[in-house]
């Protein structure tokens, strides 16, 4: 079993290829982050006292998202180091970084204060995780929350607040994230929200720091403002004075306009994944307008949908939501639709009327281009584009021909006569 005499020895054997990890990895679930995106905390917790880097903060989002509405206990869960830096590239500094966030937060205690129907205060401190395991070279962590902290976080009732998992992990401060949580526990009852600055900074565990009120505005309050401008918890404030020191602070949320959802319906399921990756409700309503337009087609959507969903997996973009609102906006990707489009079953639907043949002529440097944009997506059911060619002629639709002494590839749309 591993020691822990001292921090460095800790730190070494919590890392050595021992038999310990390897049993938990083997007792590990793979479950993936929640299919609805939302993680939710009683309210006593998100005001608890605690602390916490920005890297712990969001293994703990990770984990958080890992829990299932139906669990009564606390999984052993496997995250992928990725996870913690969904905007940038995992190198060698993140893997340091990830190792000393796994050692301070194997020792984080989060202090809950309560108060019983007489009014009594009650003070809990309990530590936050079970478990919290990575080995150097693995590519994930191993861990799993404290069964104390179990009310707070399983089978909740009543007094819990839900935020979008996306948001918490694009936050660069600690702070913004906690300051996030705490309006957002207050936002369903008032638009105003006074709190305290001897509460706030306790919450925060900041008592002994930034005792110049000037300090705490600059590190604190105005990163939290600048960050959450661009979230539902967009805020500016008021300082509250008794004499000449700041005794409170005022938030007033900036709520947005309005917005009612448009009664235009999209293709079966493809809303609900829109919604789910983070589209928000007017550039929802802006693509179901282009689509009761006929300015978007079903097959089309659905595309873009899935070609972005592997790219976010792959790490190429940062934003799924905005990179799929763009792309069926602008037609951004009809070039690789079109290429993915003739390696698909054929399917004719309807026609009111016969259509003329009609002839287009592909370039095959453009084929290729598009041909390779495709495979490197992992959306080609082809290895080479020698076979995709291969396979194209060997449709009806499609042949060879030399066109001013250039080679070509000739698409001849079927005339259908049903």
């Amino acid at each position: 079993m591993a020691k822990s005499i001292k921090s460095t020895d800790l730190q070494t054997e919590m890392f050595s290829n021992d038999s310990e990890f390897l049993e938990a990895d083997q007792r590990a679930t793979t479950r993936k982050i929640r299919q609805d995106s939302v993680v939710a905390q009683h309210n006593d917790l998100i005001r608890a006292r605690y602390d916490m880097s920005l890297l712990e903060s969001r293994l703990f989002v990770c984990l958080l998202g890992r829990i299932d509405r139906k669990d009564k206990d606390f999984v052993l869960c496997r995250i992928p180091v990725s996870e913690l830096y969904p905007d940038e590239k995992v190198g060698g500094k993140a893997y340091n970084q990830v190792r000393e966030a796994v050692v301070r937060l194997s020792s984080r205690t989060i202090h809950v204060e309560t108060r019983d129907e007489q009014g009594r205060r009650e003070i809990i401190s309990n530590p936050l995780m079970a478990t919290c395991r990575y080995k150097e070279g693995s590519g994930y962590l191993i861990a799993q929350f404290n069964n104390f902290v179990k009310p707070y976080l399983l089978e909740l009732q009543g007094n819990f607040t839900v935020a979008e998992i996306q948001t918490l992990l694009g936050f660069r401060s600690f702070y913004s994230y906690r300051l996030y949580w705490l309006l957002k526990s207050s936002a369903f009852h008032k638009d105003i929200i006074k709190v305290e600055l001897s509460v706030l900074k306790k919450i925060l565990n900041l008592e002994q720091r930034y005792q110049n009120f000037a300090d705490f505005k600059r590190f604190v309050l105005d990163i939290a403002k600048h960050e959450l401008s661009q979230t539902d918890m967009a805020f500016e404030y008021q300082q509250m004075k008794e004499g000449r020191a700041v005794s409170s602070l005022q938030f007033f949320l900036v709520r947005p306009a309005v917005i009612t959802q448009s009664d235009v319906k999209l293709p079966e399921g493809t809303q609900q994944t829109l919604t789910e990756v983070g589209v928000s409700l007017k550039s929802l309503n802006d693509i179901k307008s282009r689509f009761e337009q006929g300015k978007l087609s079903e097959e089309y959507l659905r595309f873009v949908i899935k070609y972005y969903q592997h790219a976010k997996k792959s790490g190429r973009i940062k934003s799924l939501a905005g990179a799929i609102y763009k792309a069926l906006m602008t037609d951004q990707l009809i070039q690789e639709f079109k290429v993915w489009q003739v390696e698909q079953p054929v399917y004719h639907s309807p026609q009111p009327s016969p259509k003329k043949a009609s002839t287009e002529i592909i370039d095959l440097n453009v084929l290729e281009e598009q041909f390779k944009s495709i495979y490197a997506k992992g959306l080609s059911n082809h290895d080479s584009f020698e076979a995709y060619i291969n396979w194209m002629l060997s449709q009806e639709t499609y042949n060879m021909e030399m066109i001013d002494g250039k080679e070509v590839l000739i698409y001849t749309e079927p005339n259908n006569t049903n």
